[in-house]
């Protein structure tokens, strides 16, 4: 059998291009890389790299390897934090990828719940778009993925702009909640009280997009209705976002999780929109981990923060849309 290490030392030489510097890559002398990379050539019986005027380079043998040793080590790596999570994650740490706002608002709230339930679970968190967070997830860098999903009228949008993607085997999604996505749009606007707002009526307004992945979303979903929005102003900062909605410079789709995250100033009205738009958002892990406590404990107190936020949220929202068409 090939050795973990000489892969990992292979696939280091073909990151750094020198032997000294995959040495200290994976943790080893250079004599000691010296000697595993002879060891591995003595067992496969071919050289799989060369020293060169510029360092080291891979034979065509040892590309092939370091193609599957790449693959190796990342199964590797993710049965790693498997096994350790089924060992006993309530005394160790598990490791969250998350998109932005559900990293500012849910998952705080399930932090401290899971810290006064359980002091010895560690946890930590890196934030992530849906198509990395799952990337992350499958490479053994975490042990929870919060990723979402956009629904239109119910249904799983599948517009091309937004980056589709899938379960693989062993893995499963839960719901953590289904958010509805509101139309942020100037208190002064001729429109504010309007009860439920159609996006072609929204063809000619200035749009405020948030995020890439938001902003392919909106491409797609005004495509659907036969418009392509004005993008007035482009920005990731919900804040800034709110502010510039609520100086009259444009109109712009929010979340609950959004709002949230960034309370809107009394300028702006939030108002329903047509068709109806939701985000789900969902955490993913594989099933080997879903049976460990600490992970599905984590799992129940995501989905009570979630829970909490969007009914706190909707009510909050309800009293603002009946103000402003009061007014």
């Amino acid at each position: 059998m090939i050795d973990l290490r000489h892969l990992a030392l292979l696939v280091a030489i073909d990151d750094e291009g020198s032997l000294t510097a995959a040495a200290r890559a994976v943790g080893v002398s250079q004599p000691a890389a010296s000697q595993q990379l002879r060891t591995l050539e003595r067992r496969l019986g071919t050289a799989v790299a060369l020293r060169t005027p510029g360092g080291f380079r891979l034979t065509e043998a040892g590309r092939v390897l370091a193609g599957h040793a790449r693959q190796i080590l990342d199964s590797a790596s993710r049965a790693e934090s498997e096994i350790a999570a089924i060992a006993g994650l309530h005394g160790g740490t598990l490791r969250l990828v998350s998109f932005p706002s559900a990293a500012a608002t849910i998952l705080p709230r399930a932090f401290v719940s899971m810290r006064e339930a359980h002091p010895d679970l560690g946890f930590t968190l890196r934030e992530a778009e849906t198509a990395e967070a799952l990337a992350m997830l499958r490479r053994g860098e975490c042990d929870l993925a919060v990723i979402y999903e956009w629904r239109v009228d119910g249904t799983a949008d599948d517009a091309p702009e937004d980056v589709p993607w899938t379960l693989e085997p062993g893995e499963l999604a839960l719901t953590l909640v289904e958010e509805e996505v509101h139309l942020a749009i100037p208190r002064s606007h001729v429109r504010a009280a309007q009860a439920r707002i159609p996006l072609p009526e929204l063809r000619d307004e200035t749009w405020i997009a948030g995020c890439p992945v938001c902003r392919a979303h909106l491409l797609g979903i005004t495509r659907r209705w036969g418009f392509a929005p004005h993008l007035g102003f482009e920005t990731d900062d919900y804040v800034a976002l709110l502010r510039l909605v609520g100086a009259g410079l444009g109109v712009a789709l929010v979340t609950d999780l959004m709002l949230d995250a960034a309370r809107p100033e009394d300028t702006v009205a939030l108002r329903p929109v047509s068709p109806v738009v939701t985000r789900v958002v969902k955490a993913v892990a594989s099933e080997a981990l879903l049976k460990v406590p600490g992970v599905r404990e984590t799992l129940a107190a995501l989905a009570e923060a979630g829970a909490t936020i969007a009914a706190a949220q909707r009510a909050q929202v309800t009293a603002q849309r009946a103000r402003v068409a009061a007014r």
